[in-house]
């Protein structure tokens, strides 16, 4: 059994690995051809080269269910039609324990993808979406610039530089009842690390102008002023630049954990975060699917049908996925349900082929 579990474990991780590289060669050209059509100022064909290669990791992460859909299928199918299948099984090998050794490839090609998620994808990510943003407008300002609430003091940046500076700062205190008291206006801000004389961190507002609307004298000119706070360059490149399903799980609790301290909602990186925590499994699930295909329907059929219903298999998953995923927050169901409900379908449905089959 260990022979055939090596050689089925070899055959499916062959055409996995063969699946993810044909995969990610056909999102490169793709993301290529889409960004030589945004060539400007200083983003030319040696910045698009470099935005394409530091999205590789991210076109991995998010092709490995699919690789491992389409290499178990073709896997498991070369095996079919050379009837070596049928043999196994005559030699009293059951189905479960094939569809075990297909799991495991599969399951190292997973873990592999969960560790490029978790390791490599946010800061390739974070880099390639500044890099391009930097030589395309020169900041990283999302349109209509960057709002933040920290504590009872809602902020809004016009710009956001690559370095963390900020420019056009407007700042809006409220008080117990929601009343506006404060109003604080800076032309940029800069951070400054922690020194030996201030061992906080903080950020220096130039040119500011505070407008208190409780005091007699209501506005006071600063050429400098100290912000201390929790927000850093780096919380907030991630906030503009990396979306919730491309940023780590450490990073997608952490902030959901300084939200709810601050009483915002945190439903969009909830929704991350189990999509992320359910990779795994939605990647297995679909690996179960394709052995259950193989088993069942698509026993007797030719390659090109089989790769051509591992794709099918796969757009319906993502389709389902990506309409759960915005619905949860529309009408305000658990991400849990949203992230699972496709998971569950697969795994139902390969059981109930699989069972089939036997």
């Amino acid at each position: 059994m260990r022979r055939l579990d090596n050689y089925l474990g070899l055959t499916v991780a062959t055409m996995t690995l063969l699946a993810s590289a044909g995969l990610i060669s056909l999102f490169v050209i793709f993301t290529f051809l889409d960004q030589m059509s945004d060539i400007e100022q200083d983003y030319n064909l040696i910045a698009v080269i470099k935005y394409v290669s530091y999205s590789i990791p991210r076109m991995f992460y998010e092709t490995v269910p699919y690789a491992a859909l389409i290499g178990s299928l073709t896997g498991l199918g070369i095996l079919a039609s050379n009837s070596e299948l049928i043999i196994m099984r005559s030699a009293g090998i059951s189905t479960w324990q094939i569809a075990i050794a297909t799991m495991k490839p599969a399951l190292a090609f997973i873990i592999a993808g969960l560790l490029v998620g978790e390791l490599i994808l946010p800061d390739f990510e974070r880099t390639a979406r500044a890099s391009r943003e930097k030589a395309m407008e020169g900041d990283i300002t999302p349109d209509g610039g960057f709002w933040y609430r920290e504590g009872n003091r809602y902020m809004h940046f016009s710009t956001v530089g690559h370095e963390g500076e900020l420019g056009n700062i407007s700042q809006y205190f409220l008080g117990a009842e929601q009343q506006l008291q404060k109003t604080l206006w800076a032309e940029s801000a800069s951070h400054i690390s922690p020194t030996e004389n201030d061992d906080a961190s903080y950020w220096r507002m130039e040119n500011v102008i505070v407008t208190d609307l409780n005091a007699p004298n209501k506005r006071e000119h600063h050429s400098q002023l100290k912000w201390h706070s929790e927000l850093t360059p780096e919380l907030l490149s991630t906030e503009i630049l990396v979306e919730p399903d491309k940023m780590s799980i450490v990073e997608l609790r952490r902030k959901i954990k300084y939200m709810e301290s601050q009483g915002l909602n945190t439903d969009n990186f909830q929704l991350g975060l189990w999509t992320k925590t359910f990779q795994p499994i939605a990647s297995l699930s679909l690996v179960f699917v394709a052995i259950s295909f193989i088993f069942g329907p698509l026993r007797e059929t030719t390659m090109g049908m089989r790769v051509v219903s591992g794709l099918v298999t796969g757009i319906v998953f993502k389709f389902v996925q990506d309409l759960l995923s915005p619905a949860s927050l529309v009408f305000g169901f658990p991400p849990l349900i949203a992230t699972a409900t496709p998971i569950l379908i697969c795994l139902v449905s390969g059981y109930v082929l699989l069972k089939r089959a036997n």
